[in-house]
């Protein structure tokens, strides 16, 4: 894939690599020569809509220059993100960056989605226009928490999930997502990036800052999110951030909310920014687990099975997490010591 336009919108491709590495520029290049001063302001504009947006954005490409500069702040925009050094923005970015080729892949021909799919390692075929996805790779990346995503309503032929477009896309996504996420994690903050975007990067962080602060230490409904445990917190930042969360962990969520007597709305409200969230269908899972469209009302899981399902981040216990033995007496606990303190 040669073409400018195509490299300009999916900078991630092998092609566009290869063409920022024929170009020559090296890092110091990109970072200071007044050359690069468009690319370095797209770079800046992809890494501040995601704050607000679970997308990078458009910019305007009316020539091949546009579309080279927009092509080289892709990297600068990754280097700036390592340099937030912050996991929830890390996180917010990748998303971006996959939701805008989500947004643009709808308009490509099936053949050039399966081009991409193949690029991204996927075991896929294509069977009379029918995409057909290999069902590791699709347990693997598919957003099953959902009914639809689920094995059992989709076709299987051979072992290959047979699947529309647009849901092959949602796949290719997600794993974008993922593979941006581990590599931007696996990497120290760029020197000189550090340096020439060091004012940009504060002001970033800054707001980053706030966000997760707004939606750490502003009470919801009956819940004051300061209080809750690691665990807990955790699912619920990664929520937030955009990051794909496993049914249990959700289940673990609504069921600790609902013995705070959350009501629907309240909690539906804290599960609006994640991927794929669909209002109705999201208030129908909430509802079932509160026992409203069914006859059972289930209780939050204690510590123990929080750990035998991997949802206890081990690394993050503190001191009242050694006290307790379930979520809502860490969350009582907080709350009767805050109590305390205020009377004093």
């Amino acid at each position: 894939m040669t073409d400018l336009q195509i490299l300009a919108t999916y900078p991630f491709l092998h092609g566009a690599k290869q063409f920022v590495q024929q170009e020559g520029a090296t890092v110091h290049e990109l970072l200071t020569d007044p050359l690069f001063e468009v690319a370095r302001t797209n770079a800046l504009g992809r890494v501040e809509n995601v704050i607000d947006h679970h997308d990078v954005g458009n910019r305007v490409m009316t020539s091949d220059a546009d579309r080279i500069m927009e092509l080289f702040s892709y990297p600068v925009a990754r280097m700036i993100t390592v340099c937030v050094n912050d996991d929830f923005f890390t996180r917010r970015y990748a998303l971006g960056e996959a939701v805008h080729m989500y947004k643009n892949l709808l308009k490509e021909s099936l053949d050039f989605v399966i081009d991409i799919a193949k690029e991204f390692q996927l075991d896929i075929m294509l069977n009379e226009d029918q995409p057909l996805l290999y069902f590791t790779d699709y347990l693997t990346f598919a957003p099953t928490r959902y009914k639809k995503w689920k094995m059992i309503n989709r076709t299987l032929n051979k072992g290959y999930v047979i699947l529309p477009k647009k849901d092959l896309i949602r796949i290719l996504q997600e794993v974008l997502r993922k593979r941006i996420h581990q590599e931007l994690s696996n990497r120290s903050p760029h020197k000189e990036a550090l340096h020439v975007f060091s004012d940009e990067i504060a002001r970033i962080r800054n707001q980053v800052q706030l966000k997760r602060k707004d939606q750490e230490t502003i009470p919801v409904g009956k819940l004051n999110i300061s209080y809750l445990p690691p665990c807990l917190k955790h699912i619920l930042g990664l929520i937030q951030s955009g990051e794909n969360v496993t049914h249990m962990g959700r289940f673990a969520l609504v069921a600790f909310l609902n013995s705070l007597r959350l009501s629907t709305d309240e909690i539906l409200e804290l599960f609006s920014t994640a991927p794929d969230f669909d209002a109705e269908k999201t208030r129908y899972q909430i509802e079932h687990i509160l026992g409203k469209t069914g006859a059972t009302s289930y209780k939050a899981p204690g510590c123990d099975k929080l750990k035998t399902y991997g949802l206890c981040p081990s690394e993050e216990i503190d001191e009242i997490c050694k006290k307790t033995y379930h979520p809502t007496s860490y969350y009582r606990y907080k709350w009767k010591k805050e109590k305390q303190t205020k009377k004093k």
